[in-house]
């Protein structure tokens, strides 16, 4: 794939000649009352007769690419003269001063009507931003349920005993998506299997979603995308919120948090959660806890110091504590202990601790805004004691992150980079049936991303990243992202790149431990995890966005293409009952997916989103582990058509404060295949294909005012549930025993109801 980065290469440095020209810089300023020259930030710059223009910073300064012929600069700004000046010599700074228009309007407040979810028609990259409206549009405990409203990302259980929900991008399974909280690592290594659920939902402030690789500064891990999710901070002002939720499920759950401005310079946001599901529920009467009884304990304390000269830092610090209890039912244990048949009771325990320390130092230069650097930095213990019936899987992770990034100009503003180093060590004290797989993995890297952005129309965003991983050599990480806006309300974007990650496969895979199924790994790499080679593969993606306005109302089309093709995966194959094998990749392994999304207020304050996706994810597997026995497959539990449907509705008092809004999801999920079951005996065997379902959940909410609202809810409306999800679940030390092999729901319909008290200061 040598040639794959050459050409790259040659192409971001023959578009970035090609296009080189020169600037004119200068600020826009005005005479205030008292005869001094203040900024105008934000006025607008643009050349006569062109689209050539920008807008001036915070401190009124900018910077503009000059195209031929052009002489004249226009500066606007509202309640200002307009001003226009002949520009001759164009290396030398120049000031602007505007005068206060004579006719000045009486004050007009002009309101916007934020969506909760929106994609921006100016980053280069594809990114939806999910914000606090969004994610209060469903229960939303933790990160895994932030997405049942958005239909860019799948939510399904992973199994029918551990009440833990996965995430799916492109087809592919959660780990494959990097999940990074304020772009710096947030879920991976052993997190992948339950971190999701240490985030919780009141913590997040907004979600950005990125489908396809990411940008190199990030890293070398983003395959099918990457969520970013910004915590709740000082930023945001001084406020105080509590939050209290409860369902039939028997989950209760508390949330505060609390952010303050101590000094000019300096604030803090404290965060706390705690949840407990203090009863046992068994929907479905298979002798087995639908959720397992837990406790969790949560906390984050961050600070942040800004100098307002340039320098902004910030520490923090994150503690976690969890306790599950699952399996077969004290109900159930009771009736049956005495019984002659009886082997004991099955119990899954999984104990999680975790603290987290970390931290950034940022610096913009105060002469050049364009010029800025940052270091981020996290150290991170992470240990989990579990069993699954007779199995015990425990696993200690220490992690550490250091990322340095100085970004400039080459020239003039149309030239902008960034670059930098970074270090990521991980180690693994980890042993899964008397099997240890002690390890210490350390990647230093170093990156260069280019961005090309001659006009308002066209942006190249090109980035190349070299790593080193001590086990498994050296690899690159070209990546290039492209925008170009056919009109203002139209934008085509296209991307290429390549990601890679080490196998974690056993972290990732811990629901296929509650089952009899024995481990096998094919691996032939003697210095690899596991036996496991890395996997690696490349990505590459079309998104077109198009705004339009029917009948003085917004809305806005997206069609999106992706094609993820693996150079090496790391493959789980299931097909035999009794068994998984794991096993590099000797064939062929690609996700193709395409999406259409409709956003539309289809009457005042009604919101519409419409969207359907197709999904061909085809692994060649190994069966048995044997080459010769090679068979494609649609990847498991992996629906190859969705269609998805969102109804938001608001009666208004304000623009700004809702007196009820009405919420209302649904989505159909066509057929999945079912790994194999053909060896088991004829009452433990399932087909091989589910049927299609729908799914349906709604929330009301009363806001009484800007501090007070309360909610309800109906997860799962139609109360559609999975039959017998768990095989032999009456005779759970057996050979067939298996609860991992979940399509659907496992709980039926789940009403919840929960309040929000938020206060702030003006």
């Amino acid at each position: 794939m040598r040639y794959k980065i050459l050409v790259l290469l040659l192409w971001q440095v023959g578009i970035a000649d090609a296009f080189s020209q020169k600037e004119v810089q200068g600020a826009v300023v005005f005479v205030n009352s008292k005869g001094k020259l203040e900024p105008v930030p934000f006025a607008n710059v643009h050349w006569q007769e062109t689209n050539f223009g920008t807008t001036t910073d915070s401190n009124g300064f900018f910077r503009l690419a000059v195209p031929e012929n052009a002489n004249y600069l226009i500066t606007s700004f509202i309640g200002y003269k307009s001003d226009t000046l002949r520009v001759e010599n164009f290396n030398k700074p120049i000031s602007i001063s505007l005068k206060k228009a004579s006719n000045t309007l009486g004050e007009v407040e002009v309101e916007y009507r934020q969506r909760s979810s929106e994609m921006s028609f100016i980053n280069p990259l594809a990114t939806i931003t999910m914000n606090e409206k969004e994610l209060f549009k469903a229960a939303c405990c933790n990160l895994s349920e932030s997405f049942e409203t958005n239909p860019a990302v799948d939510v399904n259980f992973t199994d029918a005993v551990t009440g833990t929900k996965q995430i799916r991008m492109l087809g592919l399974n959660g780990p494959y998506t990097m999940i990074s909280r304020e772009n710096m690592p947030g879920i991976r290594g052993l997190g992948n299997a339950f971190g999701l659920s240490f985030v919780p939902g009141l913590w997040v402030n907004s979600i950005q979603v990125t489908k396809g690789v990411g940008s190199v500064v990030n890293g070398y891990e983003s395959i099918a995308g990457q969520i970013n999710v910004e915590l709740v901070k000082p930023d945001l002002g001084e406020q105080t919120f509590v939050n209290l939720f409860t369902n039939l499920g028997g989950r209760s759950e508390f949330n505060a948090g609390h952010t303050e401005q101590l000094t000019e310079h300096v604030g803090t946001t404290v965060l706390l959660h705690g949840n407990t599901r203090f009863f046992e529920v068994d929907a479905n009467d298979d002798g087995f806890r639908d959720f397992p009884l837990q406790n969790q304990i949560n906390a984050l304390n961050r600070w942040k110091f800004t100098s307002n000269k340039g320098l902004m830092a910030q520490i923090g610090v994150h503690i976690l504590k969890e306790e599950k209890v699952g399996g077969q039912t004290d109900e159930y244990i009771d009736r049956n202990e005495n019984s002659f048949t009886w082997q004991g009771p099955y119990r899954i325990n999984i104990d999680s601790e975790s603290a987290e320390l970390f931290g950034k130092v940022g610096y913009v230069f105060s002469d050049f805004k364009y010029k800025s650097m940052g270091f981020q930095w996290s150290l991170k213990q992470h240990e989990q004691n579990s069993t699954f019936g007779n199995r015990i899987y425990d696993v200690r992770q220490r992690s550490g992150y250091a990322n340095f990034i100085y970004q400039s100009i080459i020239g003039n503003t149309n030239h902008q980079f960034k670059t930098g180093a970074s270090f990521v060590y991980d180690e693994y004290d980890e042993n899964f049936e008397n099997q240890s797989f002690d390890r210490a993995e350390r990647t230093p890297g170093a990156f260069f991303e280019y961005t090309f952005k001659p006009n308002a129309n066209f942006t190249m965003v090109a980035g190349l990243r070299g790593d080193y991983h001590n086990i498994y050599g050296a690899f690159a990480s070209p990546r290039i992202h492209f925008r170009y806006a056919l009109s203002e309300t139209l934008v085509a974007r296209a991307l290429a790149g390549s990601g890679q990650r080490s196998p974690t496969v056993l972290m990732e895979r811990q629901s296929l431990m509650a089952s009899a199924r024995a481990f096998n790994f094919f691996g032939d790499n003697a210095d690899g995890v596991y036996g496991l080679d890395m996997e690696k593969a490349w990505n590459f993606g079309f998104n077109l966005t198009k705004g339009f306005t029917l009948d003085y109302r917004e809305g806005s089309i997206q069609f999106d293409i992706y094609r993820t093709q693996f150079e090496n995966q790391v493959v789980v194959d299931m097909e035999n009952s009794y068994e998984v094998n794991i096993y590099n990749l000797t064939g062929e392994s690609y996700s193709t997916t395409a999406q259409i999304q409709v956003d539309y207020e289809l009457i005042k304050f009604l919101d519409v989103r419409l969207a359907y996706r197709w999904a061909q994810v085809e692994t060649d597997f190994n069966l048995g582990g044997v080459e010769e026995n090679q068979v494609r497959l649609q990847q498991a539990y992996t629906p190859e058509h969705r269609f998805f449907i969102n109804f938001g509705y608001a009666t208004r008092k304000t623009l700004k404060e809702s007196n009820w809004t009405i919420d209302f999801t649904g989505q159909l999920l066509s057929e999945q295949r079912i790994p194999s079951t053909e060896n088991n005996l004829i009452g433990n065997r399932r087909e091989q294909v589910s049927p299609s379902f729908t799914l349906l959940i709604s929330q009301v909410t009363r806001n009484f005012n800007t501090r007070w609202a309360v909610y309800v809810g109906v997860e799962n409306m139609l109360n559609y549930r999975q039959e017998d999800p768990i095989i032999d679940a009456d005779n759970p030390f057996g050979d067939e025993f298996d609860a991992s092999m979940v399509w659907g729901p496992i709980f039926g319909r789940n009403i919840y109801a929960g309040m929000r008290w938020k206060i702030a200061k003006e």
